[in-house]
């Protein structure tokens, strides 16, 4: 059936129903049933996305046929994290408000979104699957009317909706990992038995153990932590986790949930390396983590971007921002850098220094001392935050500019 086909077929059911939901707001419904931690049968949902459908005709049950098409098709974009919203669903670049007129593409989605939400038992939920859902639920509800979105985006607003809108899939990414995936983080998971006999044979009582183990590695910062992390390691490669299976799954690694532990353990690992001054061993072992998943969702890319910058491998650092064209704070910094290392205190350099003003108005003071953070920093952040701030900080981001002779002086400069 084609997508024409599919679209026509649900807005005649739309019109047969009560609630009468315009297409926008049934494609973001469908794409929010794919974050929830459980599978809600269409009897559940379609009640609550319709209200009642008044079929008169046989003929109409095709109405119902492509819905369910499209209800597939949103959840093979979940497992396959093709997360974007559609192509009508834009951002005016002149001017944000005039995408979120009522009716308009962009908030119908949004509220679609949130209304699939609706359908998490929060109380259910641990700290961190709470954070990542208020997290995608403030970035969704910004979208939704001009006034939520004014409060919301604050001094730069037309700037912070951009980033909000270019940031979605990754809110999106870590909801749907959190609520549905991350009970996977332990190995040991009773739920994951089947993975435990592909590698390891043990008695219940020495996997409980071995569980423990990887809680408090993966908790850890210091150096300490590395020996149990590469017994850990040395298990899983032991087991499936082979150089051959490495060599058949290179690509979309994060894919495969049982691979997630791995790859948590190794980013770990890069990060204890890096924090302790080993920049070069965390570069290498970050690089091969991108090799293994090239869409990075554990945002491996941000440690090494300033890995790159210590270590002056400033073409390897353009080649990630090339693969990575996004406007990230991460991405403005370290474009930042590498202009003014190039060309000093010029043009290229002062517009990147310029870009970072408008996406923060905090880097630059919290970079030269100017502000302070936090010493307990919330599991979450907003565009333009202090927070965001301290994100980049815990990546290595003030060593990277002290790497940089003269550039702190450079950005507190006027």
């Amino acid at each position: 059936m084609s997508p024409t086909k599919i679209r026509n077929n649900v807005i005649k059911l739309s019109e047969l129903s009560t609630k009468q939901p315009n297409y926008y707001f049934i494609q973001g419904y469908l794409m929010g049933l794919g974050v929830l931690p459980q599978l809600l049968p269409p009897s559940e949902w379609q009640p609550d996305l319709f209200g009642d459908i008044n079929l008169q005709k046989e003929s109409e049950i095709k109405y119902l046929e492509s819905l369910m098409a499209l209800y597939n098709q949103s959840m093979d974009k979940v497992i396959q994290n093709e997360l974007k919203m559609p192509a009508k669903c834009s951002l005016s670049k002149q001017d944000y408000r005039d995408s979120l007129k009522p009716n308009m593409p962009l908030p119908s989605y949004c509220k679609g979104v949130l209304q699939a939400l609706k359908n998490i038992n929060k109380r259910m939920l641990n700290t961190e699957q709470k954070r990542s859902i208020n997290s995608f639920t403030t970035v969704l509800k910004a979208f939704t009317s001009p006034k939520i979105a004014a409060k919301e985006f604050g001094e730069f607003a037309q700037y912070n909706a951009q980033e909000y809108k270019r940031n979605y899939v990754y809110f999106m990414a870590d909801a749907i990992f959190e609520l549905r995936f991350s009970n996977e983080r332990a190995v040991f998971d009773e739920n994951e038995a089947e993975f435990n006999n592909h590698f390891l044979d043990e008695e219940p009582d020495e996997l409980d153990e071995l569980d423990e183990l990887l809680e408090l590695v993966l908790a850890d910062t210091e150096l300490k932590a590395l020996e149990p992390m590469q017994m850990l390691l040395k298990i899983m490669e032991s087991g499936l986790i082979t150089k051959q299976f490495i060599k058949d799954n290179t690509g979309y690694f994060w894919g495969l949930h049982e691979t997630r532990p791995y790859m948590m353990l190794r980013a770990h690992r890069a990060k204890i390396n890096a924090l302790h001054g080993y920049t070069q061993k965390a570069q290498s072992e970050l690089e091969d983590l991108l090799k293994l998943n090239p869409n990075d969702n554990q945002a491996n890319r941000f440690l090494l971007m300033n890995c790159l910058i210590i270590n002056k491998q400033w073409d390897k650092l353009d080649a990630l921002l090339a693969d990575f064209d996004s406007q990230e704070l991460h991405a403005t910094a370290s474009r930042a850098l590498s202009a003014f290392v190039k060309h000093g205190d010029s043009k290229p350099a002062n517009d990147y220094k310029k870009m970072l003003q408008q996406q923060s108005k905090h880097f630059s003071k919290i970079l030269t001392g100017q502000e302070k953070l936090k010493e307990q920093q919330p599991p979450y952040f907003s565009p333009g935050s202090k927070e965001e701030v301290g994100v980049y900080l815990d990546s290595l981001g003030k060593q990277a500019w002290i790497s940089v002779p003269a550039s702190l002086f450079w950005l507190r400069k006027k």
